[in-house]
């Protein structure tokens, strides 16, 4: 009687506190996302006796809407009466035991009695356990705190308070294999202690470290240790100045992630992300915290923006999932934005620090501790900001570091997470516009800080964010490279294993891949692949609108992968969202409104496009078969395009390995046969009659990829007319090709400076010695042989007829006129 009085005069007491509480609950969406049923009774279980948390868990539930916990003496739960347990319960013998026992005993003798455990952790503040932390002895959420003690931290915590709800698992299930009530209850709790436990660790991470103790250890290191004596030796300078060295290295390197900063960057970023972004989507979330309770977590994420550091952080924080420790350049280490990043856990990583073993050291061993330690890691494989839209080559210099510190520790697996982030509007686009044209790189600076804060008077659309399928580092090993857990050898004699720069190079295209099999088509972006594709880049509004209607049907008819998502597919609502934001400009006319991107829109769009281009690399290749051709033969058709499928695997990350290229083009055939785009008479297939809209819409898809054909095409002629003995100058040939692109873009009044980009002719040759077509030789020349014609001849005829005799009267006037017997011939 006294401990029923006590609480309800604790509970009348706690309703300021519980009035001016302010609470952010996990996984979005409930109660639908926890999928209770209503014909069974509901108990919470909460980790720790507290009945702070027990109220506040009240609060919460009314305001979601989910059943609120009653306390119901020895009465069992019922549908409509939800109550709770506390897990020391579980695991002390006392009548909350024999209350429990009482339950197990009505479940088993009820067959259709069953009740839905709900595990929740209430986490006031976000404060994981630090080192001689005054404030967190005081007021930080600590385990197992006191009465008084929980008081002062709900006090100063309240505003800041994250429940995650878990999965229900079922009371019967816990029967499962016992008639003993008693075992069952001790099997319950172990199950929820270890739950428990992981979200723990999954929503704060694992314990801070001060930074000058993690500096100190660093350097305390055998490798570093090793390191600094070598350069002793190498440099003739005195221990002093190289220790002094690798301090000042160590401490440029290391964060110094603070919750504070991060409960602080919250409260400012989220005005700003209101201000200038109409909402945030994001997907995938779900899978995240999952995997973050079993494994350590590597996310690897494509690189558009300066904000992408900012919204991964922002949204994982918001989910109840720690922010990881980010790869950043140091190019951002400038004041003030560095000391804030790096307290928001920034660590920096030169743009190369070859010939540099200290920093080399130095740098790994800091990699290792982040693995070792379990700390979540962010890192950007392609480098550096995407230009283009599209995905760079991956570097796979950072990416072999931790590649290996996660596969020399064997405590957790490691789980590596690729991140789709796209934008209706880029807020650097207009920089990086230029950048292509030749204008140099602007340095990051205050200065550049202070003009950047002008984008708070503009609006970008929405940002979207699609945590992909995860690759689990350990299996991928084991599939990938066989005794690799052998061939690192020791602590004390470390080595790498043969086959491991193999194995990074096939991580990194699958993670690029993955990546682009997380992608979101977002309005502005299919926008502008249809819009793009219209020859003047103008269209009218009606057919533009047709023309999106059948992207999206194309999508949801054959989807790129699971992961894919449309959020808007209703053709009226994304040219509605797009227009405004694309800055399309408006025509009228008493036939029709017509839209078009003029100028400098026209090329900002592109960005966009290249975005989610890969999504229609196959049905645009193989609509671009039948540019001057009306039938041809299926079996001939596949061939085609299952040859040149390489290339566009190569650029686009696209998710098919070479060998189901085929498989993969035949499936978007048929397709687009079941759409009417194409039509069939036995073996043969027929484009559709040259006056219907789908012989149109045929036409539009051709043009999605024609640079890129047009790119590829230009190769093969160039190579075709270089083949023969003589190896050529590799540096050279792609200049040459970058020239010609160039001339072929000023020749055709095209605004796309990504067009004769050098780095996608690089590509192009890689592939094409990747499948033997020409080989590498020393001082980087390569030898080209006759098997290149057959594949000129191919891409050529991809193109117009306009854009062949421009490619071969350019090449013809360079004195290559060895493949001019090839225009006019079949495929």
């Amino acid at each position: 009687m006294l401990q029923s009085a006590l609480f309800w005069l604790c509970w009348l007491m706690s309703r300021p506190l519980m009035a001016w509480l302010r609470h952010r609950s996990t996984p979005d969406g409930l109660p639908g996302a926890l999928k209770l049923s209503g014909e069974q009774p509901v108990c919470y279980v909460l980790p720790q006796r507290s009945w702070l948390d027990l109220f506040a868990l009240q609060r919460i539930c009314r305001a979601q809407g989910l059943p609120v916990p009653q306390r119901i003496g020895h009465s069992l739960p019922e549908p409509g009466r939800a109550t709770f347990i506390y897990l020391p319960a579980l695991l002390a013998p006392n009548r909350d035991v024999d209350s429990m026992e009482r339950l197990f005993a009505e479940a088993e003798q009820r067959d259709n009695y069953d009740v839905q455990l709900v595990p929740v952790s209430l986490f006031w503040g976000r404060q994981p356990e630090k080192e001689t932390s005054l404030f967190r002895i005081l007021f930080a959420d600590s385990f197992g705190a006191g009465r008084l003690h929980k008081l002062f931290i709900a006090i100063f915590n309240g505003r800041n308070l994250l429940a995650h709800f878990s999965e229900p698992v079922s009371l019967r299930g816990f029967m499962s294999g016992t008639t003993q009530p008693r075992r069952a209850l001790r099997k319950l709790a172990r199950v929820f202690n270890i739950h428990f436990l992981r979200v723990r660790t999954a929503t704060l991470g694992p314990s801070l470290v001060r930074r000058p103790v993690l500096i100190d250890g660093l350097l305390r290191l055998p490798a570093v240790r090793h390191a600094i004596e070598e350069e002793i030796a190498s440099s003739q300078k005195s221990a002093a100045k190289v220790r002094k060295r690798a301090r000042r290295i160590a401490e440029e390197i290391a964060a110094n992630y603070s919750t504070t900063t991060l409960s602080f960057l919250d409260r400012l970023l989220t005005p700003v992300f209101h201000r200038i972004f109409k909402g945030i989507e994001v997907q995938g979330l779900e899978r995240v915290r999952q995997l973050a309770q079993t494994h350590e977590i590597v996310f690897t994420a494509s690189h558009r923006s300066h904000l992408d550091y900012l919204l991964i952080s922002y949204v994982l924080y918001h989910a109840g999932v720690a922010p990881p420790h980010i790869a950043a350049g140091v190019n951002l280490n400038f004041w003030p934005v560095g000391g804030l990043l790096r307290r928001g856990g920034a660590f920096y990583i030169r743009r190369s620090f070859k010939g540099d073993p200290l920093y080399t050291a130095l740098f790994r061993a800091y990699v290792d501790m982040l693995i070792a330690r379990g700390y979540s890691i962010s890192f950007y494989p392609e480098g550096g900001r995407s230009r283009t839209g599209r995905l760079l080559q991956p570097k796979t210099g950072l990416m072999a570091m931790i590649t290996e510190s996660a596969l020399r520790q064997r405590a957790r697996k490691v789980a590596v997470i690729p991140i789709y982030l796209g934008y209706d509007r880029v807020p650097e686009a207009n920089s990086y516009a230029s950048e292509l044209r030749g204008t140099a790189k602007q340095k990051e600076s205050a200065q550049g800080l202070l003009k950047a804060t002008k984008v708070l008077t503009k609006s970008f659309g929405k940002p979207y964010i699609s945590f992909g399928e995860a690759v689990r580092l350990q299996e991928f090993a084991d599939r990938k490279l066989e005794g690799w857990r052998e061939g690192f050898g020791s602590a004390m004699q470390p080595r790498r294993p043969e086959g491991f720069n193999a194995l990074v190079a096939d991580l990194a295209t699958e993670v690029m891949s993955r990546i682009n099999s997380a992608v979101v088509a977002y309005p502005v972006a299919l926008t502008a692949v249809a819009l793009l594709a219209a020859p003047q880049k103008a269209a009218a509004e009606n057919e533009l609108s047709e023309q999106i209607e059948l992207l999206i049907r194309l999508l949801r008819a054959q989807p790129y992968s699971a992961d894919m998502n449309i959020p808007v597919s209703d053709a009226g609502e994304v040219l509605a969202w797009a227009t405004p934001i694309a800055r399309l400009s408006r025509i009228p006319h008493p036939w029709g409104d017509i839209l078009l991107a003029e100028g400098k829109q026209a090329t900002l769009l592109t960005y966009y496009r290249n975005n989610i281009e890969h999504l229609f690399a196959l049905s645009s290749l193989i609509a671009a078969m039948f540019r001057s051709r009306v039938r041809i033969p299926e079996a001939q058709l596949l061939d085609a395009t299952e040859g040149l499928y390489p290339f566009l695997r190569t650029e686009f990350f696209l998710r098919w390995p070479d060998a189901q290229g085929r498989q993969a083009l035949a499936d978007t055939l048929a397709t687009m046969e079941s759409l009417g785009l194409l039509q069939r008479e036995g073996t043969d297939l027929l484009r559709p009659e040259v006056t219907s809209s789908a012989s149109a819409i045929l036409s539009m898809l051709s043009r999605i990829t024609g640079e890129t054909l047009e790119r590829y095409c230009m190769t093969a002629v160039m190579l075709s007319a270089e083949a023969g003995e003589a190896p050529i100058a590799r540096k050279q040939f792609e200049e040459d090709c970058r020239s010609l692109a160039e001339r072929i873009a000023v020749l055709t009044g095209r605004m796309a400076p990504e067009f004769f980009d050098r780095t996608l002719f690089r590509g192009y040759v890689d592939t094409l010695i990747r499948l033997g077509l020409i080989a590498r030789q020393v001082d980087d020349h390569i030898l080209v042989g006759e098997r290149i014609h057959p594949l000129a001849r191919s891409a050529l005829e991809l193109l117009s007829p306009d854009i062949q005799q421009t490619i071969l009267q350019l090449v013809a006037r360079r004195g290559h006129d060895a493949i001019s017997a090839t225009s006019g011939q079949s495929v």
